[in-house]
């Protein structure tokens, strides 16, 4: 059976994402179903590191790669945002 870590990848790192940003939109606010989104966003983004290593084709495997990159920038600009609008009031 050959291993698809490109589509693991995928959906691993989606539903990380999934359960991560799901933690705002709730009024059940726990941290530790934050850290399991987390642990199982970074299980997603180990698998695209394999599969990336592995040369598998297509190109889900560059998803949780460029995620990795993509939520950290818009985490800063959220403060960014933030900061602004705290230094107006």
């Amino acid at each position: 059976m050959k291993n698809r870590f490109s589509q693991y990848s995928l959906w691993l790192s989606l539903l990380g994402i999934v359960i991560g940003v799901g933690q705002y939109f709730t009024p059940i606010y726990s941290s530790n179903i934050l850290y399991l989104g987390i642990v199982i966003y970074l299980m997603g983004f180990s698998c695209g590191v394999i599969a990336f290593g592995k040369h598998e084709k297509g190109l889900m495997k560059y998803f949780s790669l460029t995620s990795f990159s993509i939520i950290p920038l818009l985490i800063m600009l959220g403060m960014l945002f933030f900061t602004m609008n705290f230094g107006e009031n």
